[in-house]
């Protein structure tokens, strides 16, 4: 018998998720002063991450869904994961030629070379990553948010209507979430996600490109950089160097976006009449039963 995920709420699921929230910053609030705030924050992600982890299972549970079949089979073929790989890489370059673009944009802005003396001369600004953070961003995040958007949403959006349409509103929902990564990137990453996880109906390999691409984009943050004088100054050679930068970037994401969807366009045919996972993996686990 099929599996169904229509009596998993996801509204139960967002009530959840916003409490532990709510957990967490009342646990910042109390604790910040006497904890390290490193060990602090990988208490919280492991914390949040394993209570989201054990509502889902039990909320799977009572759906009489199984964790199998969302997830499918383990095994990663060599040319599907060579191609997994190249599509995270063309998303990481998306990410950050998409970001050029936006600084392009607001160096049009009056007040930009106000805004860039001052991001200079703040030097609490620049990130400061550590290896706790690292394990949070590459392995929980990932693991977590790929069994609920992919595993989860699209499969029972796609119940309810067409694989395209699930995978549209899954890979929306999910650029929402991330707003603070300027949304687009995000939502290209859950069109690539979702769209290898129908067609392959194994989970594993979203998994492994959400795995590449933050393990990337923390390599690339981790580069060092030369230290800026405190008392730095935006002169307008350094704003030619600038422009010129951004509009090299911009013009990436100008050319590389149309290629980029268009691959997934091509990889995308017939995605309607494609099985959804669940659906697939159901029958797969049954008949080995």
């Amino acid at each position: 018998m099929t599996q169904s995920l229509h009596r998993f709420s996801l509204v139960k699921l967002a009530i959840f998720f916003g409490f532990l929230i709510v957990i967490s910053g009342v646990a910042i609030y109390l604790f910040s002063h006497s904890i390290p705030q490193g060990v602090l924050s990988l208490v919280l992600e492991f914390g949040i991450t394993l209570s989201i982890s054990l509502f889902v299972i039990r909320e799977l549970k009572k759906a009489d869904v199984s964790l199998h079949s969302i997830i499918g089979d383990l095994s990663m073929k060599r040319k599907l994961t060579v191609f997994s790989a190249a599509l995270s890489a063309g998303r990481l370059l998306i990410y950050f030629s998409f970001a050029g673009l936006i600084l392009r944009l607001t160096l049009l802005q009056p007040t930009f070379l106000a805004q860039v003396e001052a991001l200079m001369n703040d030097t609490s600004s620049s990130p400061k990553l550590s290896p706790r953070s690292m394990i949070g961003a590459v392995l929980f995040a990932p693991v977590i948010e790929e069994i609920i958007f992919r595993g989860i949403i699209l499969n029972k959006w796609a119940e309810r209507s067409s694989n395209i349409r699930a995978l549209v509103l899954s890979s929306l929902v999910f650029g929402l979430i991330h707003f603070d990564s300027l949304i687009v990137p995000q939502l290209i990453g859950g069109l690539i996600y979702g769209l290898v996880y129908l067609k392959t109906k194994k989970l594993i390999y979203p998994i492994f490109m959400h795995v590449l691409h933050n393990l990337l984009l923390f390599s690339l943050l981790l580069i060092p950089v030369d230290e800026v004088p405190e008392t730095a100054i935006v002169t307008e050679q350094l704003i030619d160097e600038l422009t010129t930068a951004l509009n090299i970037s911009s013009l990436v994401f100008i050319i590389s976006l149309p290629i980029f969807l268009f691959t997934l366009y091509k990889y995308s045919r017939n995605l309607n009449d494609e099985m959804t996972p669940l659906t697939f993996n159901t029958g797969l686990y049954s008949d080995r039963t």
